[in-house]
């Protein structure tokens, strides 16, 4: 990637160049677009893919039956097709791709999405001309991107249905996001003085027959979960915080001698590094000792003990996320491929596997993580368990003792995460194992990887706003407490919180504050310099 600075700020320009776009340049060039000027396609690049379109004429002059080019598709393909038609065969399976339904992608996504398929076909291995590369080097140059609806993949023959809406904006149909405002395609061309796009032979295939949408939302939704542990990490230490909790279970003996898992030692040096910012310390347990038939309590319940060995696995769970969509960002995932030698070969790198079952795997951790908070939450509202803070946290110490019964200060917000809650947990439920049979049992076997995906999109909206809860409801205890924050991240957090929402002095609507914090956390969720700037 490079990069050029003009007066005011960094530009800067994405190169793709052979399997060398990283993960991190395709999640910043999705989520902060204003950022680059230019995309370019390096020479090198280029050269490969004509090489490669021209392998393709040489196999159609030998009149070696090509599926997709001159035979039907999927379960069609014992059906030829004469060489004058393969033009018009690759507009009729776009056309007739063209039945997805449900609410759109994100643009984040479907800007995703394009850089991915771009990149797959840019590699050299799939036959198409280097007009339509860089036709799709405009569109993404221009940020034209297509309006995909999310309903319809099977996610083995590739996103076949959803891609075909990216195949459609080129060929001058549909809609686009042109600086993510919708807008019939045609108008924008035209405004451009640029003709529709026609198909050559096999392009139509080549652009619908990968995983490139469910990699590009799988991204998204992977970014936002990272922020979401992130922020989870947080609050547990001023869970720890507000009740006085342990210090020993973020140990290094607990954490580091004791059991060696990465995820977990991550977890406990966050919360024990924002425990020791804030100067928070225990009674030593030696001190310890039984009176009037009792002991103090020595440790705190699993939601607070057990936070690393819980947020653990769902830190080493987006590591291997990030690894496979890093090898899916990199692959050419088509059908069929042509290698430098001419070499035709049919394959399954259309078959989201990785994807499917990955997404399965974050699902499951977003599930973890919205569970902690209710069961977090739990234990600081009530007054059996939140070791003398007033019940649902209600500020007894600002009412007259005669009023104080009359509030019931953030009980409201327990009972909504805790419902909220379930929702996300029934969502959880891995998509990759329903697998159909479909297309006349020619895809017997589907990866289901774009639902998943969508399955998990829906659950992050909902878990944001429990954790805007979670939140405003841990700044309230704070508050009861006296507490005041040092740490740079643990300071910084509270500090935006308490711009947007007061102290809970008297019962009183929520609802504008949760809505208020949930949309600050999706905006910082989108800005890598604030994920840096937390150092969580």
């Amino acid at each position: 990637m490079g990069r050029e600075g003009p007066v005011g700020g960094f530009v800067k320009t994405l190169t793709l160049d052979q399997g060398s776009l990283a993960f991190a340049d395709v999640l910043d060039f999705s989520l902060n677009r204003d950022h680059y000027r230019a995309v370019t396609v390096s020479a090198h690049a280029r050269e490969r893919v004509e090489a490669s379109h021209a392998r393709l004429q040489t196999l159609l002059e030998q009149k070696i039956p090509i599926y997709g080019v001159t035979t039907g598709f999927g379960d069609s393909c014992t059906r030829p097709v004469s060489l004058e038609h393969s033009e018009q065969l690759q507009a009729n399976l776009v056309s007739y791709l063209l039945c997805g339904t449900g609410p759109l992608l994100p643009v984040e996504a479907a800007r995703a999405t394009f850089l991915v398929r771009l990149n797959s076909l840019s590699r050299g291995y799939s036959g198409v001309s280097w007009e339509l590369v860089d036709r799709m080097r405009l569109f993404l140059e221009n940020d034209w991107v297509p309006a995909i609806p999310q309903e319809g993949s099977l996610g083995a023959s590739g996103d076949l249905i959803p891609l075909a809406y990216l195949a459609q904006i080129l060929q001058g149909e549909g809609r686009v996001y042109d600086k993510e405002r919708l807008r019939p395609t045609a108008e924008v061309l035209y405004e451009k003085g640029l003709m529709p796009y026609r198909l050559k032979p096999k392009e139509g295939l080549a652009l619908v027959n990968g995983t490139s949408t469910m990699a590009g939302l799988f991204m998204v939704n992977w970014s936002q979960s990272q922020f979401l542990v992130k922020l989870a990490s947080l609050s547990t230490a001023w869970l720890c915080l507000v009740l006085k909790g342990r210090g020993e279970p973020f140990g290094a003996l607990v954490n580091e001698r004791a059991k060696t898992s990465p995820g977990q030692k991550r977890v406990a040096k966050t919360v024990r590094r924002l425990l020791q910012e804030e100067g928070h310390t225990n009674k030593p347990l030696t001190q310890f000792r039984e009176q009037d038939g009792r002991i103090e309590q020595v440790q705190d319940r699993y939601s607070l003990r057990c936070t690393p060995q819980i947020l653990g696995p769902v830190f080493e769970t987006l590591d291997l996320c990030k690894t496979w969509l890093q090898a899916e960002i990199d692959s050419v995932s088509d059908n069929p491929l042509i290698g430098d030698e001419g070499e035709l070969q049919m394959g399954g790198n259309f078959y989201g596997g990785y994807l499917s079952q990955g997404t399965d795997y974050l699902k499951i951790s977003l599930a973890q993580i919205a569970d902690l908070i209710d069961r977090q939450l739990m234990s600081l509202v009530d007054e059996k368990s939140n070791r003398g803070l007033p019940p649902n946290l209600a500020a007894w110490n600002t009412l007259p003792e005669s009023e104080r019964f009359l509030h019931h200060g953030l009980k409201g917000l327990h009972q909504a995460v805790s419902a909220i809650t379930s929702e996300i947990l029934a969502r959880a439920t891995p998509n990759s194992i329903f697998s159909r049979s479909s297309e006349s049992h020619n895809q017997d076997k589907v990866s289901l990887g774009m639902s998943a995906s969508v399955q998990c999109q829906s659950m992050l909206e909902p878990l944001f706003t429990i954790s805007s809860m979670y939140l405003i409801c841990l700044a309230q205890a704070l508050d009861l407490r006296g507490i005041k924050l040092q740490g740079h991240d643990s300071s910084f957090l509270y500090s935006e919180i308490r711009a947007l929402v007061p102290f809970v002095s008297h019962d009183q609507p929520l609802e504008k504050y949760v809505v208020l914090v949930r949309e600050k956390m999706k905006n910082w969720s989108k800005n890598p310099d604030f994920l840096k700037e937390m150092s969580l």
